[in-house]
Parts: structure tokens; sequence; C-alpha cells
């Protein structure tokens, strides 16, 4: 009797502690995408180079922070597109071409794949975060 209430509680306990384990880790990685636009976008926006996408790109992929060694890098996705004005923000898509565009549209997502697929719609979890940033040497452009 003891042996199958250990049995049936420790089954129940364990997948218990892995559904908290990850929730625990799909916070991080919300965490550590928040932060990596953060940081990309600053770096990108307040550099003199006009190629602003290839300062993101940077920025993301050889970033020496704790988290490009628990995380892959190689499963975020990077997109930038530039805009004239915040008129020409509204109908997207962008320009890919940042010179004389001061306002940029930074998007990052990463794709995590859940231990526990039942409880999501598909095999894998894209979590994304966009920032609007104007560019600070784009800045003379921007006459709104």
């Amino acid at each position: 009797m003891v042996t199958l209430e250990f049995a049936f509680g420790f089954i129940v306990m364990f997948y218990s502690l892995m559904f908290w384990v990850e929730l625990c880790i799909i916070g991080f990685l919300s965490s550590v995408v928040d932060y990596a636009i953060s940081e990309s976008s600053r770096a990108a926006r307040s550099s003199s180079n006009a190629n602003y996408s290839t300062i993101f790109y940077t920025a993301i992929n050889n970033s020496s922070d704790f988290w490009t060694k628990v995380i892959d890098p190689s499963r975020f996705s990077v997109s930038v597109e530039y805009y004239s004005s915040f008129a020409d923000a509204g109908s997207p898509p962008g320009s890919a071409v940042g010179v004389d565009k001061p306002i940029a549209l930074y998007q990052v997502s990463y794709q995590y794949d859940p231990m526990f697929t039942l409880f999501f719609d598909r095999d894998t979890l894209d979590l994304s975060r966009e920032v609007f940033a104007i560019q600070e040497f784009e800045r003379d452009q921007f006459s709104q």
C-alpha cells in the first residue's frame, strides 16, 4: 500500500516540479529577450555608423553576457525596419535601409522548445519583443 502511494505521489510531484521548472525557464527566456532587445537597440541607435542593422545583429550575437552561455543565440531571429515618420510606421513594412530614416523598429524573437507541449498550441514557443527607437545620429531627419 505504501509503495503504491509513494509511486503515484512521486509521479505527481515529479511532473509538478518539472512544470514549475518549465515556467521558470520561460520566465528567464522572456527576461533574456527583453534584455537582448534593449541592449542591442541601445548599441545600434547610439552608433554613428549608418548600418544600424549590422550593429544590432553584432550586439546580439557577440554579447559576452552570462545568458549567451546558457541559451543558444542562434535561435534568435532579428529584424530591423526603418521609417521616415510616425505616419509611415503606421503602415508596415518599413524600409530595410536606415539612411535618412530616423525611426527604427527592432524586432527580436526566440524559438523555445518546451518540455510540455500539451499546454501550448505549437511545438515551439516564440517569445518576441519589439522596440521603436529614434536613431540618435539620424535625429536631424526627425521632423515631428
